[in-house]
């Protein structure tokens, strides 16, 4: 199995198509063929199924996928790290971001590292836990800051719980749900639920609902974006359920209130999410170090 094999598998596989592929890669399609079936080959396993619209992978051409993309990208960043050292550059470095610290604390981290490690150069990618971990272990990014959801565990990677961040059913002070003292999961279904579109938000509040017997309604609206929702919630028409430090200005406002629910607010431990190796690229190190000292002086978000 060749390098070049893998760029050129990889390739396909993004493209969906032959034809599109090798125009990226700038070779034939016979070519690319003859390069895919040998990958083929020498792995024993059909790696795409080809339809009239296309090729998809298999579950072995997805593994594959998975394993080219780290190697493709780690090789890249390698390469970079060495020609950076070469000219006396601290380098380059890639971070995912959860969507609630894309804000503060994180311009607070590369703030820091630009008077750290001035020559440093960083590239941002904001998201949701579930793709951002994919961006993770495929080596995208080299490191993440995040909200850690229940359950998870990877023995691949490091989580570093740095802080607490609560949640909270949270409605503009206009809503007739704002003045009531007790509400129940039964008041929500009268109401419009706008929440984040991703699975363990959704499985949280099924199990809210499930805990007293209600089947949860499907949201008016999912969005990937919590500054849209926030918007929704300040319209007066909606529900939603919202990290607390991207409200606090709201609050002393009076804008948006807390529901006062049994249960919450909702704790869920964040921090650095890291692939676990015994070695650790010096700007990584440069990152985590910053990241430490700015949690170190972000408290808890209390209720």
């Amino acid at each position: 199995m060749e390098f070049k094999q893998l760029r050129h598998f990889v390739a396909v596989v993004e493209s969906g198509t032959l034809s599109g592929a090798s125009q990226i890669l700038h070779i034939t399609q016979p070519a690319l063929t003859r390069s895919i079936k040998n990958l083929e080959a020498q792995l024993q396993a059909e790696l795409l199924t080809r339809g009239s619209r296309g090729v998809t992978p298999t579950e072995a051409g997805s593994q594959l996928y998975s394993q080219a993309k780290m190697i493709l990208n780690e090789t890249a960043r390698a390469a970079g790290d060495v020609t950076a050292t070469a000219k006396g550059q601290q380098g380059s470095l890639k971070v995912g971001v959860a969507a609630m610290f894309a804000g503060d604390p994180m311009a607070a981290v590369l703030i820091r590292l630009a008077k750290t490690v001035p020559d440093l150069t960083v590239d941002i990618t904001e998201g949701f836990f579930e793709d951002l971990i994919t961006d993770l272990n495929t080596a995208q990014v080299d490191a993440l800051i995040s909200n850690f959801p229940p359950g998870i565990a990877d023995e691949g990677l490091t989580f570093e719980p740095l802080i607490t961040v609560q949640s909270q059913f949270v409605v503009s002070a206009k809503h007739p749900l704002a003045g009531k003292s007790t509400i129940a999961m039964a008041d929500l279904r009268e109401h419009d639920l706008a929440l984040v579109r991703q699975a363990h938000v959704s499985v949280l509040v099924a199990d809210l609902f499930a805990a007293e017997n209600l089947t949860l309604l499907k949201p008016a609206i999912e969005t990937n974006s919590l500054t849209l929702l926030r918007s929704l919630v300040l319209s007066n028409g909606y529900i939603s359920l919202l990290p607390e430090h991207l409200l606090q200005q709201d609050f002393k406002d009076g804008r948006i209130v807390r529901l006062a629910m049994d249960g919450t607010p909702f704790k869920r431990s964040s921090g650095l999410i890291l692939k676990r190796s015994e070695t650790q690229r010096p700007a990584v190190k440069h990152f985590v170090d910053a990241t430490r000292t700015v949690f170190a002086g972000w408290p808890e978000v209390s209720s």
